[in-house]
């Protein structure tokens, strides 16, 4: 390897699955410009192709100190011992979860996902389902990102079957433990277990009217955006400043600093996009702090939304709106995932329970996620939607994050463990 090692990543396989019949494997790349630079067998990136490594035994990660543009992973897959996946291409990546057959490629088994880079945060999985159970420590760091290492995936499952019959809003989301993928284009089962905890926006792509998730969101969508409407919020990333206006019916007209004027339209969160966070690209004449803006308020929406607190945030017609009332409420942790009568028309709150177990688990079949430095909530699993509130201000020790809330660089070493299969005997 020609670049300097930055750090290193020890891999651990933690699974206790049967080597003689069962392989883990790993594949990775760094993106340079419009070349990529991928893991080989001795632990370094080269330009070789992307073949899966078989680290039954682990394996030591050199991140090389090199530019890069953020799009690098190590992704890693679970098979039968009879089966070797294909070389893994970073353009066309898996089909996510729950395997649908078109239009990417499937893998043979169930899989996850690491983000890392040189001078970048780590995050425990860029996919929003939950395949592996991967966690992972940083030197010099006491908190552990992702799932407990000795928890395995059975008790995982068995903590989401207590939440989903327990919580208020937990029912309709019982079918998200994906168990018996059958047919072509989906993967081996391995030992009789579930194949993933499907997020609702990759189970909705697939089963388009699945029972009480398709249109979750669309009393709360149509309350948000009711004529008259009023906001206030203080943005703390991007355009920094107080963003304030109105909706219409069809849209919110909000006006901020150095006379920016940000159009949200309901549009955006109309039927289950709820679910996901698909910001749109910059228009043509938008200029870079116009989109920076609309993009961090458009983020901030989907926050208030997953976390049930949308409402929360909203004066309607005729009423009076203090500077920043937006922004509190939408910041209120003791609100989110609560079934709390909302602020704006004392109806329950709807969140997403999805988001909320892999957040809030130390309440319902023991502690399977690695807790924040304030011991408030559990680590986020690989959610865009749940990325560090940028409204408001805010203690840095309750973040959600899906990856450490900062850069990884020169020496502070990380060790990844591929968790339990079974349960500990």
């Amino acid at each position: 390897m020609s670049a300097t090692t930055l750090n290193t990543i020890t891999l651990k396989n933690g699974t206790s699955l049967d080597t003689s019949k069962y392989t883990v494997w790993v594949a990775g790349f760094i993106q340079q410009s419009d070349a990529y630079m991928y893991l080989n067998t001795d632990g370094n990136f080269t330009a070789t192709t992307g073949n899966y490594i078989n680290i039954n035994d682990g394996l030591t990660v050199n991140v090389p100190d090199v530019t890069n543009l953020g799009n690098n992973r190590l992704v890693f897959l679970v098979t039968e011992i009879t089966t070797t996946p294909a070389a893994l291409s970073p353009t066309t990546g898996y089909t996510a979860y729950p395997f649908n057959a078109a239009p990417g490629v499937c893998p043979p088994g169930p899989y996850d996902i690491f983000e890392f880079g040189p001078n970048a945060q780590y995050d425990v999985s860029a996919v929003d389902s939950f395949g592996l159970n991967l966690s992972f420590t940083v030197a010099n760091d006491s908190l552990v990102y992702g799932a407990i290492p000795a928890v395995s995936r059975p008790e995982i499952a068995a903590a989401f079957n207590t939440f989903t019959g327990s919580d208020p809003l937990g029912s309709a989301f019982a079918q998200l433990l994906y168990t018996s993928p059958t047919g072509t284009g989906y993967p081996d089962s391995i030992m009789s277990q579930f194949s993933a905890i499907v997020s609702p926006k990759d189970w909705l792509a697939i089963n388009t009217s699945a029972s009480g998730l398709s249109g979750y969101w669309t009393n709360t969508i149509n309350d948000f955006f009711t004529k008259g409407n009023q906001l206030n919020l203080y943005l703390n990333a991007a355009t920094v400043g107080t963003y304030s206006g109105t909706s219409d019916g069809t849209k919110f007209t909000l006006n901020g600093p150095n006379k920016l004027t940000i159009i949200i339209p309901a549009s955006d969160f109309a039927g289950d996009q709820g679910f996901m966070q698909a910001v749109r690209g910059i228009k043509t004449g938008e200029n870079q702090n116009e989109y920076d803006a609309f993009s961090q308020i458009e983020a901030a929406i989907f926050q208030a939304i997953s976390r049930g607190v949308l409402l929360d945030g909203v004066v309607g017609e005729g009423g009076s709106i203090s500077d920043g009332y937006t922004s509190a409420a939408w910041t209120n942790i003791q609100n989110w995932y609560t079934n709390h009568n909302n602020a704006y028309n004392q109806k329950p709150s709807v969140y997403d329970a999805y988001a909320k177990f892999f957040h809030c688990a130390k309440n319902h079949g023991g502690i399977i996620m690695g807790l924040n430095s304030a011991k408030t909530l559990g680590m986020a699993y690989g959610f865009s939607l749940d990325e560090n509130p940028n409204v408001g201000s805010w203690s840095g020790g309750n973040n959600v994050p899906s990856k450490t809330n900062y850069s990884v660089g020169s020496g502070q070493d990380v060790t990844l463990t591929i968790g339990r299969w079974i349960p500990a005997s």
